[in-house]
């Protein structure tokens, strides 16, 4: 026989990843109850997260996420203001182990972003006079090369100051969760939190006696490189124009606070908790605060780009609303002030790098002002820090919480994504082989799944669409769930016309010790050609036919442990023309008790054989075929699948090691458009 892969190969498109994540604060406390989100590398929008966890009492995140398996990357989130978002790892050996937080900033299998040298520095200048305004570091520093590091640990393109305090502030989880409860990452302001943003409401610092001030940096969630700085002013009598020096009214010095306000692995050298002494200011000054936006060009401060400043007036926007560009925040708890930016123009999308919006969280740098005596700075006007961030208790905050009111569940996951489906593909002659174009039926699906803060499934929701039917048979669908008949309290949605599936009182199949659903026993029940014929949109001559999708909603009866569910322990299966026992599954997977084990070996099944897999034929072809996307195009009717896609045979021959992307469009070649069905 001549095979078409070697034995025991499983024609898996995708690949288990053991991730390991811990979350720290800056003292190395962990962060419990953090919602990490995490995405592929083609994009981190709202949506498209293909796993979700939260990190539990230790600030761990134990989990397998199942991925393409020519990833050699993932992006995590910990959507948690204080840590590093969108954090690049690399997969070693089907495993990530990474730690975001901490003394060091992060560990482990984090991959640091690039520091930004796009710009050209237009340098930071002396005193210039009265007429101009005046851009500084603090004295004695004249220039970027004397104010910035420059060691192996922090090269001076990542602009950390030299003139940081030796001992950094303790920024603990109970200010955290203040900090992520005001000012929660991508929820804007203007609607969580419009006390914030009002006319009266206090927007800098008003110094009232003699105090030293402090600048603690806590995080940053921009994509820019910006820069930090702070002017000062009599209070009563603030600039009325940015540039001009005092003689025309204007702001007379801006003084470098951080020249990179970016953290570490983050294209910055920046950690939380680092502190920065501004002075000693009397009583009757008002120190207000610019944010230059993606100024740090590695090598310097350049002058040229954006200014938005504490004192919206200054601000380019037309209106008054949209000139706010921070916001102050009390902690009457731990006596300090909190100040997040917002570093994109509100109003006009073109003046930004990349043309990015806003999305009005005012996180793209939070710091906080703290001064000795504390009583030295004036908090009339200034909005209170939100403390009531957990309404269930469940220790997951209200903002990151999708079922605030209720302790039973927290967050929802949903795979592949919120925004996509997943595909799979099946013949349905076994255990005969058929004509491998691989389209008798092809079914895109998504799970959502409802957990607690705990881990715990409170309900699986899966949708299933039949897209195409290229069969004469009339063919179900099943899928075996890794667990008990027993867990599950209740089944609904299920498209049953053709009478020969039992189901329990409870909603699952009878009869079968692990909980098996049949989101429909018949094709015909999902998608008809509307004269009856056979052969369902894989003929481009026919109309193409838009099927309907089944909602099927399982509701276990106590909630069962995420670690018993990986997407790869799902185990769906195609029901040969309604006979029951004619079970076709992914290579590999074994049947349900329901299955006529009579069938295995028979024909061209090679499922009993020593060192074969289940579903495998004697020349070692699958009968299904599972995508972690809809980007595989099944072929035309009748069209082997090696006749369209040139590369699966490659593939195939080399047991997954070699163009595992073989159904995808990204190269020149990969395809045989004419092959394949395009409507």
């Amino acid at each position: 026989l001549s095979k078409i892969a070697p034995n025991g190969f499983d024609f898996k498109t995708s690949k288990d990843v053991s991730l390991n994540l811990k979350l720290l604060t800056n003292t190395n406390q962990p962060i419990s109850g953090a919602v990490v989100n995490v995405y592929t590398p083609a994009s981190t929008a709202a949506g498209n997260a293909i796993f979700r966890g939260v990190t539990d009492a230790s600030g761990n995140l134990t989990a397998t996420v199942n991925v393409d398996a020519s990833f050699t990357r993932l992006i995590l989130d910990p959507n948690y203001i204080g840590l590093m978002h969108n954090v690049n790892v690399a997969i070693n050996n089907n495993t990530i182990t990474a730690t975001i937080g901490g003394t060091a900033g992060y560990s482990g299998d984090v991959i640091p972003d690039v520091v930004n040298t796009s710009a050209s520095a237009a340098g930071v200048a002396g005193t210039l006079g009265l007429n101009t305004t005046d851009v500084v570091y603090p004295s004695p520093y004249t220039n970027t090369a004397s104010a910035v590091v420059n060691n192996s640990t922090y090269p001076a393109n990542l602009g950390r100051p030299v003139y940081l305090e030796t001992t950094p502030d303790v920024i603990d989880n109970s200010l955290l969760t203040y900090i992520n409860a005001s000012l929660p990452e991508t929820q804007s302001v203007t609607t969580k939190h419009p006390e914030y943003l009002t006319s009266t409401a206090t927007s800098n610092i008003n110094v009232t006696a003699t105090a030293d001030v402090w600048i603690t940096y806590v995080s940053e969630g921009a994509g820019y490189q910006n820069s930090l700085a702070y002017y000062t002013y009599n209070t009563g009598n603030p600039p009325s124009a940015a540039t001009g020096g005092t003689s025309n009214n204007g702001v007379d010095q801006l003084t470098l606070v951080f020249p990179n306000a970016s953290g570490v692995g983050s294209g910055g050298g920046l950690k939380s908790g680092d502190k920065v002494k501004l002075g000693t200011f009397n009583a009757g000054t008002t120190i207000a605060f610019v944010l230059l936006q993606n100024a740090w060009t590695g090598s310097g401060v350049s002058l040229t780009t954006q200014k938005f400043y504490s004192d919206s007036r200054l601000n380019p926007e037309s209106t008054d609303a949209l000139r706010k560009h921070s916001v102050v925040l009390y902690d009457d708890v731990h006596k300090l002030y909190l100040f997040g930016f917002e570093d994109v123009n509100r109003e006009t999308n073109a003046t930004n790098p990349s043309g990015y919006t806003s999305d009005n969280d005012f996180n793209d740098i939070v710091f906080y002002a703290s001064a000795n005596p504390v009583a030295a700075i004036n908090n009339s006007g200034v909005a209170q820090i939100d403390k009531n961030g957990d309404t269930d208790g469940d220790g997951v905050l209200d903002v990151y919480d999708a079922f605030p009111n209720d302790a039973t569940k927290a967050y929802l996951y949903s795979f592949p994504s919120q925004n996509s489906y997943a595909q799979l593909a099946f013949e349905d002659n076994w255990p005969n082989k058929g004509d491998y174009d691989m389209n008798d039926l092809i079914v895109n699906y998504r799970y959502t799944i409802a957990l607690s803060a705990q881990a715990q499934i409170v309900t699986l929701q899966g949708i299933y669409n039949v897209v195409a039917a290229g069969a004469s048979f009339k063919n179900g669908f099943g899928v075996q769930l890794p667990f008990s008949a027993s867990s599950v309290k209740s089944v609904t949605g299920q498209r049953a016309i053709s009478n020969y599936i039992q189901f329990a009182s409870n909603g699952v199949e009878a009869g079968q010790s692990k909980a098996v659903i049949i989101p429909f026993d018949n094709h015909e029940a999902m998608l008809r050609n509307p004269d009856g014929s056979y052969f369902i949109n894989v003929l481009n001559a026919k109309d193409k036919v838009q099927g309907l999708a089944d909602t099927v909603l399982v509701t276990f009866t106590n909630p069962v442990s995420i670690a018993n569910l990986s997407i790869s322990s799902i185990n769906p299966f195609l029901i040969s023309n309604l006979r029951r026992g004619y079970e076709i599954h992914l290579p590999g997977y074994a049947p349900t008790d329901k299955a006529t084990t009579a069938y295995f070996g028979a024909a061209d099944d090679a499922s009993l054989i020593s060192g074969r897999s289940y579903y495998t034929s004697r020349e070692n072809w699958p009968w299904a075929i599972s995508f972690n996307d809809t980007s595989f195009k099944y072929p035309l009717e009748t069209i082997k699948i090696t006749d369209a896609y040139p590369h699966f045979a490659e593939w195939a021959a080399g047991g997954g090691s070699t163009f595992t992307d073989w159904y995808s469009n990204l190269t020149t070649g990969y395809r045989v458009n004419a092959n394949i069905y395009s409507k």
